[in-house]
C-alpha cells in the first residue's frame, strides 16, 4: 500500500481517537475527525464508510496487530518455561503501553461494548487452547475456567490502563503468571 495513503489513515485514526478520549462517541462527527486529521471530509469517506465503521476498523486493527505483534501467541502453543511465558506475558503489556491512546479510549468509553467483547473472544480462544493442551482442572466446566479466566485477564488490564499504567510490563507480566499458576492456567 502506498505510504501516503497508510500516513492519512495513520492520522484519521489517530485524529479519532483522540476526540473519542475527548468526548462521547455520538458527539463525534466526520467533520472533527477531518478537521483533527487535517484531511478533507471525502478522504475519511474514501476510507470509511462512516464512524462506525471507523470504530469497527481501528478495533479490528488495534486487535490483530496485537495479536500478530506478542510472542503471546508461543505461551499458548506450546508447553514453555516460566521465563518464556512471562516474556510472552510482557509482550502484550508492551503492545498494550504502545498504544495506550486506544485501549485507554476504548476501556473508558460505555458505548466500545463490541472492543470488550473481541478481546475478551480473543482471549477465551487462546485460553481454551493452553486448557486443551494441559487437560488441566478436569471435573470443571471449562467454559466457567475460560470465561472466569478471560474476565479476570481484561480486567486486570483495564485497571492497570484506566491507573495511568502504574507498574512496568514485565512486573504486570509476572503478577499475572503467578495469578495463572494459582489457576492452573501455566
Amino acid at each position: 500500500m502506498d505510504r501516503r495513503i497508510l500516513r492519512t489513515k495513520e492520522s484519521i485514526n489517530t485524529a479519532f481517537l483522540e476526540l473519542f478520549a475527548e468526548k462521547e462517541f455520538d458527539r463525534i462527527t466526520i467533520n472533527d475527525i477531518s478537521e483533527r486529521a487535517n484531511v478533507n471530509r471525502g478522504t475519511v469517506y474514501l476510507h470509511y464508510m462512516d464512524k462506525y465503521d471507523l470504530l469497527d476498523k481501528c478495533i479490528e486493527n488495534h486487535l490483530n496487530q496485537m495479536v500478530r505483534s506478542c510472542t503471546f501467541t508461543k505461551f499458548i502453543q506450546e508447553k514453555v518455561g516460566e521465563m518464556e511465558s512471562i516474556e510472552a506475558l510482557k509482550s502484550l503489556f508492551v503492545y498494550f503501553e504502545q498504544n495506550f491512546l486506544f485501549f485507554s479510549s476504548m476501556f473508558a468509553s460505555r458505548q466500545t461494548t463490541i472492543f470488550r467483547e473481541r478481546l475478551l473472544q480473543i482471549l477465551s480462544v487462546t485460553i481454551q487452547e493452553k486448557l486443551d493442551m494441559q487437560g488441566i482442572n478436569q471435573g470443571m466446566d471449562k467454559e466457567l475456567i475460560v470465561d472466569f479466566t478471560a474476565s479476570a485477564f481484561v480486567g486486570t488490564v483495564e485497571h492497570w490502563i484506566r491507573n495511568q499504567m502504574p507498574h512496568s510490563p514485565q512486573f504486570m507480566a509476572e503478577q499475572v503468571w503467578k495469578l495463572f499458576e494459582r489457576n492452573n492456567i501455566s
